[in-house]
């Protein structure tokens, strides 16, 4: 059943010439440990040929096969050989050597975008402290609520869901040795010396298509200030745990009255991260 949906999503994805969903799904089955369960030698080679074939002159990657590249784009395709078995400097071309000097010269995965820099956290490539909140709590708002999620588009709404999950719980897949290794490799310094809180608002050029406003800004900050350290402590940390337990109910609704195919597939490697999860009763 997992690897039919998978497939299924595999083949949506490479048909529509987008060029982030299969590092994606690389990186689901990487920290579930089912990466050399669900694809096999021939399934990795494939994927590393596609990606070689839209590897762009200047080393990196786009948004989609004739996009421009962008630094969200090149570091998942570079994490997503390295989790495939290629060196930091392999890949057809040496395609892992020219995608990490393009990260490097283009201010490094520090400036990757919101998605990334979530991506990069549930990894273990990036500090939760480095990104802007998405409270699970906002599940709660009435459905009268302006900024109630339940109130945007069906793919946002349904992308930012199971991400909102894994913010409030800061999940952290297993800090393998190639992890270790990446952390080493896509920024310009030391890892442990980077200072997360600086770079929540940062985007690379490349990938900012529509800067944030400074209500929009104002807004991430002071729940980042007040908000976060207010809602990890008792006795509002309870508003934390029934958000989570809602935020989850909103999950298992999405995989079964979609059969588990779910309407993308952007979501879908979020909420497989979420199968293991046992159902809570909501009080």
């Amino acid at each position: 059943m997992l690897k039919a949906m998978l497939l299924f999503n595999s083949a949506f994805t490479i048909s529509n010439g987008n060029l982030f969903p299969p590092s994606m799904q690389v990186f689901s089955l990487y920290i579930t440990g089912h990466l050399n369960a669900i694809f096999s030698a021939e399934h990795k080679k494939e994927i590393l040929r596609y990606i070689y074939c839209h590897q762009n002159e200047d080393g990196g990657w786009g948004l989609h096969i004739e996009g421009h590249s962008t630094m969200f784009c090149t570091v998942l395709n570079y994490i997503c050989m390295r989790m495939l078995g290629e060196g930091r400097d392999g890949g057809k071309d040496k395609a892992c050597e020219r995608a990490r000097k393009w990260i490097l010269d283009h201010g490094s995965a520090i400036a990757i975008s919101s998605w990334g820099k979530t991506w990069l956290a549930i990894l273990g490539l990036y500090e939760w402290a480095g990104c802007n909140p998405m409270p699970p709590e906002f599940w709660l708002l009435p459905s009268t609520s302006p900024i109630n999620p339940g109130n945007l588009l069906d793919y946002c709404r349904l992308t930012y869901l199971p991400m909102a999950y894994l913010y409030g719980k800061k999940f952290v897949g297993p800090i393998t040795p190639l992890i270790l290794q990446i952390r080493e490799e896509i920024y310009n310094e030391p890892y442990e010396k980077l200072n997360w809180r600086r770079f929540r608002h940062l985007c690379a050029k490349e990938d900012n298509y529509y800067p944030h406003t400074s209500i929009q800004i104002l807004f991430w900050d002071a729940i980042y200030t007040f908000g976060e350290p207010l809602l990890t402590r008792w006795p509002f940390n309870k508003l934390r745990e029934k958000a989570l337990n809602i935020t989850m109910d909103h999950i298992h609704y999405e995989d079964e009255s979609s059969r588990y195919i779910t309407i993308g597939c952007v979501e879908k490697v979020t909420h497989l991260q979420s199968n293991g999860e046992k159902r809570k009763p909501v009080q």
